[in-house]
């Protein structure tokens, strides 16, 4: 591989790497906009990487510019965390495109800012609670990303780390180092086998050729001999002749001779010798003259040769005596054979020769072969033997035509020996490292996909909702883990079920108290479903439909605006109720003076003729009474002033019973004769005791007018008595009727609580406020018990008080309840809270919604709340009451809250109350405490915060 090559694949490996982060950053953003609902999101990288923004909105170019003014002034103010669109010093612009911009930075492995990410939208969006959290979840998750190619080596490492054995050998024999070792061990072995295979098989060639050669040596050796013994054939015919004749002639001798010898064209001469050495037959050729040779000396170097069984051969020029030994009876005979050496040899030559070998025949004199005389030089690498049959100075010589080397491995088989095992190292190499590139190849192509898979399972797990794809079948495919655990009960018994099952045994199991799915057009996509949970959570589902038949569920957790929801509910049915209520009160309080009213009516007509004095002063005892009924009437209305208040006090003083309920009756005449309904007091006219006249007044007449209305043709009875119970008094009134109808639903709650310790009666309890606003009055009265009884037709009403008995004498005596010593040691210690004089706060603000914070906040806390929704409404309301704290706004409409503090400190009596500025603006400098203000709580408040800073204030007012 060149170094272009080397560079080339390094560059394509970078831009993989920056194709894939920027996927990754696409995808974060993309879920960042979806589960915001925002229509600007946007990542600004400082190195212009991986800069990437999704913006839906027709004006592009304006928000785009928008966006960047708000960069470079958050960047100018150093506020790379910026959560509220109304900051003034951001949104101080010419451009009012966005209403909401949020941003955070991010940091590379050095804690250097390398960007920045930002979502806005058009439409006013604030970021509460978890919200801001997220936020900077999703930031950190796109820092992660941007940053993993830092931590390779250390994720490397740490994945290294969590393999098993198993995974850790599978790819062993892949690895470089060991597939070079294993590649280079079988390439030598290869090698080495070779190279001794082909030395065997050259060694056996060279053996082969070798045996051939030995083999044709012998064979040619046998004829040689051959040839031997076809010339001492002629000598055994002598020799038969010899023995076989008991005398013979020299001239048969010698014609046999001649017969034997003379075809021959190598024979020269042919001598017979008995065994003294004398000649029996000669035969020569006409041109030879064998005489002239002397035998003698040859003869008796015949008989002294070592091998008795060999033939001597003594060479005179080029001819040949060829002298040998015949045993016959007579003794041993002498044969001399001459004859032409050279044609001799030929003549044997030519039958010895064999193909692709070379034969000579190697005698002292000369050296012959095929084409005549050679040179003894020429018959190098050959193998020789002596023949049996001629002397041992002649040698046969056999000599391949193709010269017999020894076996020895060339440089040519070395070079091809070292081809072959470099192919084999390459093979095996190759082959051994070939899982471990297509693991990598496999591994880096689906690197992208795991690193998705890991990115999406992240992002959804960090996500504070459920979130979950069904499949068609309605099975989920993909859960985070805010699904898992808000259906973990469920999933728990069978974690494979569909969304309908997942619902259906939610409801069975009681885990599920409400779900609705709302209306939707036949052509939208989206389903809006509100899920209840039993164990108090609201989740709003956003059920999308997708193109695979499926869809896709987003679970939101809206406890918290769904208990807001329930908490401004409650206040408007209270407000209603409150309404009805007073409503309800005016109409009787109507009613209930027309009686007062029409009496005064005639006094005024009789005083307008003369009268006398018995008459004047039955008139003054009449208009004594009806001031009384008018103050009875009157007093219902400021009672329920004042405990609204919290400030209705007890006035004690003796009230004589008879007088009170027939004042109280005459002031009811008019609403119980269109019932039809007569009166009985039944109470002694000398029961007098000890309370308060005005609230017992008030008491029975609001009994009273609520079983008129519940009631018709019928007698009312109203009897009281003095019962000793436990050491202490307490007054039973008694009020019994037939017809008692429930339609009324005072009575209907009274019928409830009958027979409950009014004492430990909870004012949280479900109640209506009229029946509240009568227990607290009760309570007041050291009310003990509330009975409703029925017999047959006839229904009671008991009233148990606890109460002291007044003397006549001092039955005119008015004092308050908290100086009197007869009440003090029975009423107050009974209801000592009763007395307490409560803490008052009046929360100004024109957002509904913090008034509903604020009263959840101080619920356990023993503050009675007033609300005004302006700065107007709060003056009026301060001129009128008196409270310890006001928690005022500041950006209100029609007059601030800054100008509303100054006017109520100018105007008001009450220096003690104490005003807060409740705003969202940080107070950095102090400037509403410059401006006035006792202190400053910033928005959104927490509940410990706000009960601190109250209950701070309070104690430094009461020091």
């Amino acid at each position: 591989m060149n170094a272009s090559n080397i560079f080339t694949s390094h560059a394509n490996v970078a831009n993989t790497q920056t194709d894939e982060i920027s996927t990754e950053i696409k995808e974060t953003l993309t879920l960042l906009k979806q589960f915001y609902d925002v229509q600007i999101v946007k990542f600004i990288d400082f190195r212009d990487v991986y800069s990437e923004q999704l913006i839906t909105c027709d004006d592009k170019e304006s928000v785009e510019n928008e966006l960047l003014s708000y960069q470079q002034r958050c960047t100018q103010e150093k506020l790379y965390l910026f959560e509220d669109t109304f900051f003034d010093e951001v949104s101080n612009n010419t451009h009012k495109l966005i209403r909401f911009y949020a941003q955070y930075p991010i940091y590379n492995t050095t804690n250097k800012i390398i960007g920045v990410l930002l979502m806005a939208d058009l439409a006013p969006k604030t970021l509460i609670g978890s919200q801001k959290d997220q936020f900077i979840s999703f930031a950190q998750l796109l820092q992660t990303q941007l940053n993993k190619n830092s931590d390779s080596v250390s994720n490397q490492s740490t994945h290294s780390s969590k393999k098993n054995n198993g995974e850790k050998y599978i790819h062993v024999f892949s690895l470089a180092p060991v597939a070079f070792l294993i590649a280079l061990v079988l390439c030598s072995f290869t090698a080495l086998l070779l190279y001794t295979i082909e030395k065997k098989e050259l060694q056996s060639n060279y053996n082969e050729q070798t045996q051939q050669l030995r083999k044709t040596l012998f064979n040619a050796l046998e004829r040689f001999d051959n040839q031997g013994l076809y010339i001492s054939q002629k000598d055994l015919v002598i020799a038969g002749f010899l023995q076989s004749q008991n005398s013979y002639t020299k001239k048969q001798l010698n014609d046999l001779v001649q017969s034997q010898v003379s075809q021959s064209l190598t024979y020269k001469g042919y001598v017979v010798f008995d065994s003294e050495y004398n000649q029996l037959a000669l035969w020569s050729k006409n041109n030879f003259d064998l005489a002239a040779y002397g035998f003698t000396n040859w003869l008796e170097k015949f008989n002294k040769r070592a091998n008795k069984q060999a033939v001597e051969v003594f060479t005179v020029a080029d001819t040949a005596f060829l002298i040998s030994e015949i045993k016959i009876k007579q003794g041993s005979i002498y044969t001399l054979t001459a004859f032409d050496l050279s044609k001799f040899l030929k003549a044997v030559i030519g039958k010895l020769n064999t193909e692709n070998y070379n034969v000579f025949i190697a005698t002292p004199q000369f050296t012959l072969g095929k084409q005549g005389e050679v040179n003894p030089s020429i018959i190098k690498n050959s193998i020789s033997a002596l023949s049996s049959r001629f002397p041992p100075t002649w040698r046969l010589h056999v000599q391949p035509m193709n010269k017999i080397v020894r076996p020895q491995i060339t440089k040519y088989s070395l070079i091809r020996l070292g081809l072959i095992s470099f192919c084999v190292f390459a093979f095996v190499y190759y082959f051994l490292r070939l899982p471990r590139r297509l693991h990598n190849e496999i591994k880096q192509k689906n690197q992208l996909i795991l690193n998705r898979e890991e990115l999406f399972s992240s992002s959804l797990d960090a996500l504070p909702h459920g979130f979950a794809i069904f499949n068609s079948n309605e099975f989920p495919v993909i859960t985070n883990n805010a699904f898992n655990l808000l259906f973990a009960q469920v999933n728990k018994q069978n974690s494979q079920l569909s969304y309908s099952q997942l619902i259906s045994i939610a409801q069975q199991h009681n885990i599920i108290n409400h779900y609705h799915e709302h209306h939707k057009l036949d052509d939208d996509r989206n389903q809006l479903i509100d899920i209840g949970f039993t164990d108090g959570k609201w989740i709003t589902v956003l059920q999308r439909h997708t193109d695979f038949n499926g869809f896709v569920c987003y679970f939101r957790d809206d406890t918290e605006a769904h208990q807001k929801e329930c908490l401004l509910a409650d206040v408007l049915e209270k407000s209603k109720q409150t309404n009805q209520l007073k409503e309800k009160f005016v109409s009787r309080l109507s009613r209930q003076l027309k009686t007062p009213l029409s009496s005064l009516k005639s006094l005024i007509e009789i005083s307008k003729d003369p009268i006398s004095f018995n008459e004047f002063k039955n008139n003054v005892g009449n208009i004594s009474d009806v001031c009384d009924q008018l103050e009875s009437v009157i007093q219902q209305l400021v009672n329920i002033n004042k405990s609204e208040m919290g400030k209705l006090k007890l006035q004690a003083k003796n009230v004589n019973l008879n007088k009170l309920i027939n004042n109280n009756v005459s002031i009811l005449t008019k609403e119980a004769e269109k019932n039809k309904i007569v009166f009985e007091n039944n109470v002694t006219p000398e029961l007098t005791v000890a309370s308060d006249e005005k609230l017992i007044s008030q008491l029975v007449i609001q009994l009273v007018a609520e079983i008129l209305d519940s009631s018709n043709n019928t007698t009312l009875s109203i009897n009281a008595q003095i019962k000793n119970e436990s050491k202490r008094n307490y007054l039973h009134l008694d009020f019994s009727l037939s017809n008692l109808i429930d339609s009324s639903h005072f009575i209907t709650e009274l019928k409830k609580i009958s027979g409950d310790d009014i004492t430990r009666f909870i004012d949280d309890k479900d109640l209506s406020l009229e029946l509240k606003f009568f227990i607290s009055i009760f309570k007041m009265l050291g009310g003990k018990a509330i009975t409703v009884s029925s017999n047959a037709n006839k229904s009671t009403i008991s009233l148990s008080m606890l109460v002291n008995i007044a003397s006549i004498q001092n039955k005119d005596d008015e004092q308050e309840v908290l100086n009197s010593p007869l009440i003090t040691t029975d009423l107050v210690n009974i209801n000592p809270l009763t007395n307490e004089e409560q803490n008052t706060l009046l929360l100004v603000d024109d957002d509904p919604l913090v008034e509903i914070v604020i009263r959840a906040m101080l619920k356990n806390e023993s503050i009675k709340i007033d609300y005004a929704r302006s700065a107007i409404e709060a003056m009026l309301m301060v001129s009128q009451n008196s409270y310890d704290i006001i928690l005022m706004d500041i950006v209100m409409p029609e007059l601030s809250g800054t100008d509303a503090m100054l006017k109520i400190k100018k105007h008001s009596d009450n220096s003690k109350t104490k005003i807060i500025a409740h705003t969202s603006t940080p107070d950095t400098d102090s400037e509403y405490v410059k401006q006035g203000f006792d202190d400053v709580l910033l928005k959104p408040v927490k509940q410990g915060v706000l009960i601190n800073q109250i209950t701070r204030i309070l104690k430094n007012k009461s020091l």
